[in-house]
């Protein structure tokens, strides 16, 4: 009986080895057949899923793209956008427009300032003012009015009977002709003592006299035409410094003790276009204002250390004289009772100006700030100027006197023509011609 239990037992076993043998068989047959499962739909899914193989008219069309809705955008935000895309065209037109604006505001501004001398509490006139410059000048006479208008006595040296009847035709009482001859020394100590007694009296006014500006106007040589300096004569180097130069400074230095005491501005007006460029066949004008720089150079740097005494340079451009019919009945009537007067030719009559220039109102204005102490140093004035002095200075010489001489050699064929009617010392110059035509409209 045990040994028949014993080989029950023995026959279980072997079953349940069995049965473990085929569980393990089935199992690895079922993850054999996942792993193939999975390879397969893998493939499937890798071929399947680029259709490229396929033809194109088997293929989908792809969805439109969504729709855009445009945005009504206003002109300060579309402003905005394209000032946030160009910040530096922005910064540009910023700088340039409030520069522009300033300046204008600036100017205009100085305009409505009323401009007056200094007077007394009961209104009498105390500042003095001498103009040297020629009296038959339109700009002499400009300048003269209008500074005898703004409330300053006016003093012009003249040297001639004719020179101080121009001055009493304008019947102001307060612009008066002074006495002077540079070149003799006695009779400009004599005028310079008679200044002196006016405005220091042996009693002393209530309200005395006050020096407070010598204004020169050295005129720059215009010649009847242009001359290569090898063909100017002693004679005229010696007319062009005498008068040009050597009265100017003979009149500054006589008045120059007498302007320390004062503290009196100085003022240098002279035309610096065609000079600024030393163009070819301009000898003496060009001498003549490169003389007269380097003199205002040593000038302000000696009186520097003597006391506050304001020197002003103003380089005249293009200025409008305009057309003044007072002058030109004056010079008529003055010419008939000094037909030979030498000075009052070509100076007294206005030209009608081609270009468009810069009215003489700017010119009086800044005269006027420069009196008072509001300019200093070099003042530009007139149409071209400033552009003339930079052009100067930053051309090369012979570029600019190349394109100087071109049209210098065009005009010499012109030039040869009217070298007769030049040199005829009685035949009228063209600023009479209309001189001439108001005196026969005035006899008929």
């Amino acid at each position: 009986m045990p040994d028949q239990n014993r080989d029950s037992f023995g026959s279980v076993e072997d079953l349940m080895s069995y049965l473990s043998a085929i569980e393990n068989t089935v199992e690895d047959v079922a993850n054999s057949f996942d792993a193939m499962t999975d390879k397969i739909s893998e493939s499937l899914r890798t071929t399947f899923g680029d259709p490229s193989w396929l033809p194109k008219s088997t293929k989908p069309s792809p969805p439109p793209p969504a729709p855009i809705i445009a945005t009504p955008v206003g002109y300060f935000e579309a402003s905005k956008d394209w000032v946030s895309r160009h910040r530096a065209i922005t910064a540009a037109v910023v700088c340039f427009l409030g520069t522009g604006a300033f300046l204008i505001w600036r100017q205009r501004r100085l305009n409505r300032v009323k401009r007056r001398a200094k007077r007394g509490k009961n209104g009498q006139r105390t500042d003095v003012v001498i103009l040297a410059g020629p009296p038959s000048a339109p700009l002499t006479r400009s300048l003269s009015l209008d500074l005898e208008r703004r409330g300053f006595i006016v003093y012009i040296p003249v040297n001639s009977l004719w020179e101080e009847r121009l001055i009493q035709a304008e019947s102001k009482a307060d612009i008066n002709p002074l006495h002077l001859d540079v070149t003799s020394p006695s009779s400009l100590a004599s005028t310079i003592r008679k200044v002196t007694a006016l405005l220091h009296p042996s009693e002393a006014p209530k309200y005395p006299l006050r020096f407070v500006s010598l204004i020169l106007l050295p005129q720059t040589p215009s010649p009847p035409q242009s001359q290569s300096i090898a063909h100017i004569s002693a004679d005229s180097w010696s007319d062009a410094f005498s008068i040009h130069l050597l009265s100017p400074f003979t009149l500054l230095q006589a008045f120059l003790p007498l302007m320390i005491s004062h503290k009196s501005s100085i003022l240098f007006l002279n035309h610096a276009n065609t000079p600024s460029l030393s163009p070819p066949l301009h000898g003496e004008a060009n001498v003549v204002a490169h003389a007269l720089d380097s003199y205002i150079s040593t000038l302000r740097k000696e009186l520097a250390a003597i006391g506050d005494i304001n020197i002003v340079q103003f380089k005249l451009g293009a200025l409008d004289n305009g057309s003044d019919p007072d002058a030109l009945k004056m010079a008529v009537a003055l010419r008939h009772d000094h037909p030979a007067a030498p000075s009052s030719r070509p100076d007294s009559i206005p030209e009608q100006k081609k270009v468009r220039a810069t009215p003489l109102r700017e010119l009086h204005l800044e005269v006027f700030d420069a009196i008072v102490g509001k300019r200093r140093g070099t003042v530009y004035v007139g149409r071209g100027s400033r552009t003339y002095d930079i052009l100067g200075k930053v051309i090369p010489q012979g570029i600019a006197g190349w394109m100087l001489s071109l049209k210098a050699q065009k005009e010499k064929g012109r030039d040869h023509k009217k070298a007769d009617e030049v040199a005829d010392d009685h035949q009228a110059s063209p600023g009479w011609e209309k001189v001439d035509q108001i005196s026969g409209e005035e006899s008929t």
